[in-house]
């Protein structure tokens, strides 16, 4: 099934077939590999929480919940964005089961509050190399879907790409492989290939003679499939060393109900640390098969990118332990790149201030630009953001 997958992917679109075709690799040589240790790819991912430092058996619990004070222009608000509780059992020494519920602003719907199950999945561990994950699964599209968790970010908002394009956060009812190899005494190869929903009709909105593309509004439902045609998320990462890491993935499926049209999302991911200075960044390209002939304005292919510079100063200057971390970070996304205009860039400056590594305080201000359609980019709008995120 999963070379089928892959050959439905057109040849203009090597990166995807890269990803697929790294994952595969992995997968085949997993069963023989041989781990020296047991270092993450990628930090903080869904084996690897604070809350996990004291495993035991049975269930545990842990979670993170964040708090935001905005100000623009147009007024300021107090915002409880996220309370986020994390289940992780211990059936077996092979079986695990770990979830995530979210509730975002409250919880309350009738106040634009939101509860919805971020992942619940159940993993078989064979190998550390080959182990089967079934549920609703954390898309590993991108670095940042995985390692979304406030309490892990410098910013208080997340990147536009990661928020429009990816996008961010992205759960999807499916099963599929992951693992982690060991190729050498420093490096780790990692995968995940899952076969998946995929996104429905929802990506394009809008009224008639007025639709665009928009990837957000097309998440797709856990329930039920929308077609018959199941898509493809996987994503190859490598460390060769700590502290510096690099990963390629795509996401790739019929997205129509009758299933004659394809969207493949196709991503890049790397942060390197060094000392003090921590550079990271995400870019993704957009192509979607549109029915031209009724839609001939629909944009079929996006793209977008953010680089970010961290850098670390103060250590145990107020308390042992604590560091304060200025940030610089660069947005930018075009939502149709076969014409001038249809996108959004945008800078931010922070400083934030952790007492301990699983808590912060962050203050940042965020310009942003948007240029309509043959248009003129309009005046930068300003937010200013004090936020707070912890684990526990």
């Amino acid at each position: 099934m999963f070379w089928q997958a892959l050959r439905n992917v057109s040849s203009a679109r090597h990166l995807a077939a890269l990803t697929v075709c790294l994952v595969l690799t992995g997968a085949t040589l997993a069963a023989a590999a041989t781990a020296d240790g047991n270092r993450p790819e990628q930090a903080g991912g869904i084996s690897d929480k604070p809350y996990l430092r004291s495993l035991g058996q049975g269930a545990i619990l842990g979670g993170y919940m964040d708090m935001e004070f905005e100000w623009t222009d147009d007024g300021s608000t107090f915002d409880q964005h996220r309370f986020v509780p994390f289940i992780t059992g211990h059936v077996s020494d092979r079986v695990t089961v770990s979830a995530e519920i979210e509730f975002e602003h409250g919880g309350n719907p009738d106040a634009s509050g939101e509860i919805k199950l971020e992942y619940a999945v159940m993993d078989f561990r064979l190998s550390e190399g080959l182990q089967f994950r079934g549920g609703v699964v954390l898309s590993p599209l991108g670095s940042f879907n995985l390692l979304h968790d406030t309490p892990l970010n410098d910013l208080t908002a997340r990147p536009v790409v990661s928020r429009q394009l990816i996008p961010t956060t992205l759960s999807e009812s499916g099963m599929g492989f992951f693992g982690t190899l060991y190729p050498g005494e420093e490096s780790v190869f990692s995968y995940e290939a899952y076969l998946v929903n995929g996104f429905d009709e929802g990506v394009i909105t809008g009224d008639a003679g007025e639709e665009k593309l928009r990837v957000r509004s097309g998440r797709g439902s856990q329930k039920q499939d929308n077609n018959d045609d199941k898509a493809i998320v996987a994503r190859a990462g490598f460390s060769p060393t700590l502290g510096a890491n690099v990963g390629v993935s795509v996401h790739s499926g019929k997205y129509d109900n009758a299933g004659e049209h394809r969207l493949t999302i196709s991503a890049l991911d790397a942060k390197w640390s060094l000392g003090a200075l921590e550079l990271q960044g995400e870019a993704a390209l957009v192509n979607a098969d549109v029915d031209q002939v009724m839609m001939p304005t629909l944009a079929e292919k996006q793209s977008g990118v953010y680089g970010q510079v961290n850098y670390h100063l103060l250590h145990d200057a107020v308390l042992e332990g604590s560091v304060f971390t200025a940030v610089v970070r660069g947005d930018w996304v075009d939502f149709d790149t076969d014409q001038d205009g249809d996108c959004e860039e945008g800078v931010t400056l922070g400083l934030n201030f952790r007492p301990t590594e699983e808590t912060v305080f962050k203050m940042d201000y965020n310009w942003a630009w948007h240029t309509p359609v043959a248009g003129e980019k309009d005046d930068a709008e300003g937010r200013f953001f004090f936020s707070f995120a912890t684990y526990f």
